[in-house]
């Protein structure tokens, strides 16, 4: 694995350097998500997953995944957690989403957990701040407490990339995928516990 740190800031330098480059923002989130289903592909034999998504670029990675996946004859459910307000390049990705997606309540939730095997959380991204709204705390806290196995797209939810936020009720991962480079969040003990397995995903190869 990459064991290279960089700060959120860092990240995103990293980043527009890409773009420059010209290997553009939509085309990492492509890869990112493109890396993700593909490790799935060949982890996972029971093909149906449930991904919830913020309204950020986070949730554009959970949408490439959702989309690959669907293509790829797995049954998807997309959920929203924050509305359908979102990111540029989230929405774009969106529109070539092949499946239906449905806003979740707790009582959704529960059904569909009582039969999906795995829940992938692309809500919240590095720069989270702040704590998690009551709503999400609890959908947290269904999906910690289901069958399930638990994925998170970079940091689970409730985490900042910088690890100065580790919010109360964050999003419990058995697997983690880290984009690029690790943050330094995944560094500290408590962020560990919450990440489980880590698996870095290269966006440039």
């Amino acid at each position: 694995m990459n064991n290279r740190v960089l700060t959120v800031s860092q990240m995103k330098e990293w980043e527009a350097q890409q773009d420059n480059n010209g290997i553009s923002y939509a085309q990492l989130m492509e890869n990112a998500g493109t890396g993700v289903a593909k490790d799935l592909m060949r982890r996972f034999s029971r093909r149906e997953v449930v991904v919830l998504c913020g309204k950020g670029n986070n949730a554009g990675d959970g949408l490439v995944l959702a989309r690959i996946l669907a293509q790829h004859g797995w049954t998807v459910s997309v959920l929203w957690l924050q509305g359908q307000h979102l990111s540029a390049l989230a929405q774009m990705n969106h529109q070539l989403l092949p499946v239906s997606v449905r806003t979740v309540d707790i009582t959704e939730l529960n059904l569909i957990l009582s039969h999906a095997p795995l829940v992938v959380d692309a809500v919240y991204g590095t720069g989270f701040r702040g704590t998690l709204p009551f709503e999400i705390k609890q959908c947290f806290a269904t999906v910690n407490n289901s069958a399930a196995v638990t994925l998170a797209l970079d940091l689970p939810s409730g985490v900042a990339g910088d690890g100065d936020v580790i919010a109360d009720g964050s999003f419990q991962a058995q697997l983690t995928y880290v984009f690029h480079a690790l943050k330094p969040a995944h560094c500290l003990a408590e962020v560990a516990a919450l990440c489980g397995e880590i698996i870095n995903i290269d966006l440039v190869s």
